[in-house]
């Protein structure tokens, strides 16, 4: 047991270094808040089972036989205050970096320079872009999929028609649910071209696994070359 909790937190680290980076704005500042977490974590389970380890072998067991037995002491104040700081400084600090990251990243920028309306269905999705009169719907694989531009801020105003779906990306390190009645708003700006792919995460129904979706990241003049052509195609 003590050989497979230090083997399975190697692994978790393994497994953090290898997932893909943030591609957003946003996604960038919750994910220096993940490694924050992480690299405290892994300073604290260092020097938990170091101090540990040592323990058990400076002070392993002597048969009373031999007589000798360890020195007795009864308490420190000094390591008892340490022991309890310590933690305090640990929690009230990523409690702080916590409140700082979420309230970048539900910050709303005064003029999106896109603003897309998203309605979750069973089992689909309908993306508008009520500005330029542009709707993308679709459900069943590969689902369907928008257009925004990299590096400029897009608003989205998530809802449901019927039943609790979840809009997930996960590049975006970033779920946000779609509730029946009612509006979740949000942000993203995507800093690398690219498709991102999505999925409802949000048990809803026997279609559940078929309500995937993709946003693809062009820059500026693409996104205006592909609004003009897809306005185009629905007048």
């Amino acid at each position: 047991m003590r050989r497979a909790v230090p083997a399975t937190f190697a692994l978790a680290l393994v497994a953090g270094a290898c997932v893909a980076p943030a591609a957003t704005a946003e996604g960038r500042q919750i994910e220096a808040l993940y490694t924050a977490f992480l690299v405290i974590a892994a300073l604290v389970a260092l020097v938990v089972f170091g101090l540990a380890t040592f323990a058990i072998v400076r002070y392993r067991f002597v048969p009373r036989a031999a007589g000798i037995e360890p020195r007795q002491v009864h308490g420190n104040n000094l390591v008892e205050v340490i022991w309890t700081a310590v933690p305090l400084l640990i929690v009230g600090g990523l409690f702080a970096g916590s409140l700082a990251v979420l309230a970048r990243t539900e910050a709303r920028s005064a003029e999106p320079v896109v603003e897309i309306q998203v309605e979750a269905f069973r089992w689909g999705w309908t993306f508008s872009y009520p500005d330029e009169g542009v709707q993308v719907s679709g459900f069943g694989n590969p689902g369907p999929e928008i257009v925004v531009p990299i590096d400029r801020p897009v608003r989205l105003s998530l809802t449901s028609a019927d039943v609790a779906h979840s809009w997930f990306v996960p590049r975006f390190l970033f779920k946000r649910d779609a509730i029946p009645g009612r509006t979740n708003t949000f942000e993203i700006t995507v800093e690398e071209p690219g498709t991102y792919r999505g999925q409802c995460a949000e048990f809803c129904g026997i279609g559940h696994s078929q309500m995937p979706f993709g946003v693809r990241a062009v820059s500026e003049d693409e996104y205006r070359a592909w609004l003009e052509q897809a306005s185009g195609d629905q007048g």
